[in-house]
């Protein structure tokens, strides 16, 4: 699959630093929030939504799937419209050009 073209400012923001959470609902992230995201859905499908676009010009969040089941991230965007689903042991880099989010690609993740 080729990934549509999408021009990043120039710089991309990096250095919020990374997190590790297992989750009880919807996870919503602001551009505060930690760039590297580690999340167990813990049980359920989750969605998780993305900051506002005229907000988040530069930024990137990578995104890891941590579940031990089947159990999906629904990334979207603040209009509720998906950007990308990353499945159990998938990650996913997304990116803002600071009017719409875009996902780079999933990775499939070995973890131990």
């Amino acid at each position: 699959m080729l990934i549509p073209a999408l021009t990043l400012p120039n710089p991309v923001k990096i250095g919020s630093g990374h997190a590790a959470q297992s989750l009880s609902g919807n996870l919503v992230l602001g551009s505060s929030d930690a760039q590297f995201q580690r999340i167990d859905p813990n049980g359920s499908a989750r969605d998780v939504t993305l900051p506002a676009e005229e907000a988040s010009e530069g930024l990137f969040f990578w995104i890891l799937n941590t579940a031990n089941a089947a159990e999906n991230l629904v990334v979207k965007n603040d209009a509720a419209s998906t950007v990308v689903t990353i499945s159990q042991n998938e990650a996913a880099v997304v990116v803002c050009d600071g009017s719409s989010w875009e996902h780079m690609g999933i990775i499939t993740i070995a973890q131990s």
